[in-house]
C-alpha cells in the first residue's frame, strides 16, 4: 500500500499548489477537496516549527473499495508509517509499524461510542475501534511520540496516484507469479503503476519469507524509489504534474483537520525540498514472528524498539549496517533487467486470510519507556552534526539506496 506518498509527494504537491504555483482555481479545487474530506484526530499542538510527526495510514476494506480485493469483516489499518522530521529540518525518519504487531491500545471513541482499551491486540484492528483518530492514539501509545498530523489512503487512491506520477521504478531478483495478489513480474527492473503498483505493495507470498515484515521491505524499496523520482524528474517544479497529483489526492486522501491547511502543507513541502536523500531513512519497528503465543503475528522486541524510538524522539540520526536492509530486500545491481509493468490486475484478496484475527493470551506488556514526547527539544539544532546511532536489530534503508525485492523461493 502506498502509505507515505501522502506524507511526502502528495503533501508537497498540494503545498506548492496552495503557494501559488498553480492557478487560483486549481488551488481552490484541490484545497476544497482536501478540507471536505478532513477528519479530526485530536491533539492540540499542530505546528511544524521544530520537530514534527505525521502518520500515514493505508486502509484495507475502505467503504469505497468494494469486494474486488476480498471480503473483510471490518476496515483495517493495514499500513502504518510514522514520519518524524528533526527539529532542525535536516533529516527525516519513517518508521513502518507492522499491521500484525501485537500491542496494547488505548480507549477510543467512534461515532459517539466509546471502545474500551484492549491489550495484546493486532495493530490493524485500531481503525475498526475508532477510525483514523484511534490509529493515531494507538501509535502515539506505542511510540511515545505526539502525532498532530495524519493522512489516510485507500486502494483506489494508491492506483490513481501511482498512475498520476507516471509509475515508480522497482526491481525483483527473480520471477514473481503470486496468485493471491495477481502480481506477475519477470526478474529485473520494472516501472509499476496502477493495479500492478498496488499488487507489488500488497504482495506477501511472492517476496522474501512470505511474512508481513518482508512486505515492509518492498514498501521501503518503493518509497525510496518514489522519493528519488519526485526529487529528480522535476515534479516539484512542474505545475501540470503537481495539479494532476494534487487533484487525485484531494479525492482519495483523507487528511487530519490539522494537516488540511494550506500554510501547514506549504511548510511541510518546503521542509522536504531541503532534505537530502541520504538524510531520509526508512526503518521497520523491531519485532519477531517467532513468539509461539502469537503464531503468524509480530511481537515487539521491546528493548530494541525503545532504543529506536528514543533516538527518533531526540533527533539522533539512525545509522544502518550494510546488512540491515531487511529480510525481503537486497542491494540492487546495475545488471538487473526487465520489462515495464504499467497495468495488470490484482485478483487476490485472500493473501491476508487468517492474518486479521485478534491476538490473545497473556503476553507481557510490549511497550516500555519510549522517551521524550517533545520531539527532541534537548537535541534541537544538533541533528545535522550528531553521529548516526546504529541500533543492532533495526532494519531499513535510506532514500539514496537502491534495493530489489527478493523473490520467494519456489
Amino acid at each position: 500500500m502506498h502509505r507515505l506518498l501522502a506524507g511526502i509527494g502528495i503533501t508537497a504537491a498540494v503545498a506548492i499548489a496552495s503557494a501559488g504555483s498553480l492557478t487560483a482555481y486549481a488551488a481552490y479545487d484541490v484545497g476544497h477537496g482536501l478540507a471536505e474530506n478532513s477528519v479530526d484526530v485530536g491533539g492540540a499542538a499542530d505546528s511544524i516549527d521544530g520537530a514534527f510527526n505525521v502518520l500515514a495510514v493505508a486502509a484495507d476494506n475502505d467503504p469505497a473499495q468494494g469486494d474486488a480485493y476480498g471480503v473483510r469483516g471490518a476496515t483495517l489499518n493495514d499500513s502504518n508509517v510514522l514520519l518524524h522530521v528533526s527539529a532542525d529540518h535536516t533529516q527525516a525518519v519513517a518508521v513502518s509499524f507492522p499491521r500484525d504487531l501485537i500491542v496494547d491500545q488505548p480507549a477510543c471513541s467512534a461515532r459517539g461510542t466509546m471502545s474500551p482499551a484492549v491489550t495484546n491486540t493486532p495493530l490493524n484492528q485500531a481503525y475498526g475501534r475508532g477510525g483514523l483518530a484511534c490509529v493515531v492514539s494507538t501509535i502515539e501509545h506505542v511510540s511515545g511520540l505526539s502525532i498532530p498530523f495524519a493522512a489516510q489512503m485507500s486502494f483506489s487512491g494508491i492506483i490513481g496516484l501511482s498512475d498520476a506520477i507516471g509509475g515508480v521504478p522497482v526491481c525483483v531478483t527473480d520471477r514473481v507469479d503470486d496468485p493471491f495478489t495477481g502480481l506477475k513480474l519477470k526478474a529485473g527492473n520494472h516501472t509499476v503503476s496502477g493495479a500492478t503498483a498496488l499488487a507489488f505493495l500488497r504482495d506477501r507470498h511472492g517476496v522474501g519469507d512470505g511474512s508481513d515484515l518482508s512486505r515492509i521491505s518492498s514498501l521501503q524499496q518503493f518509497l525510496s524509489s518514489l522519493v528519488r523520482k519526485v526529487k529528480s524528474d522535476g515534479t516539484l517544479e512542474d505545475p501540470t504534474k503537481l495539479y494532476r497529483l494534487a487533484r487525485v489526492a484531494s479525492k482519495s486522501v483523507v487528511l487530519s483537520t490539522s494537516l488540511a491547511k494550506p500554510d501547514t502543507l506549504v511548510g511541510i513541502a518546503r521542509t522536504f525540498q531541503g532534505i537530502g536523500l541520504d538524510r531520509i531513512t526508512f526503518v521497520q519497528y523491531p519485532g519477531t514472528t517467532t513468539d509461539p503465543s502469537y503464531p503468524g503475528k509480530v511481537v515487539p522486541i521491546a528493548a530494541t524498539a525503545d532504543q529506536l524510538m528514543r533516538a527518533v524522539a531526540h533527533d539522533r540520526p539512525i545509522g544502518l549496517d550494510s546488512d540491515a536492509i531487511g529480510r525481503g530486500s537486497t542491494t540492487a545491481t546495475d545488471t538487473a533487467t526487465g520489462d515495464t509493468a504499467t497495468g495488470g490486475t490484482d485478483q487476490g484478496g485472500t493473501d491476508e486470510a487468517g492474518g486479521d484475527a485478534g491476538g490473545g493470551g497473556s503476553a507481557a506488556s510490549t511497550r516500555g519507556d519510549s522517551g521524550s514526547t517533545d520531539g527532541g527539544a534537548d537535541d534541537a539544532g544538533r541533528a545535522s552534526s550528531a553521529s548516526p546511532e546504529t541500533i543492532p536489530g533495526v532494519t531499513g534503508q535510506t532514500a539514496e539506496q537502491k534495493t530489489c525485492a527478493v523473490a520467494a523461493a519456489g
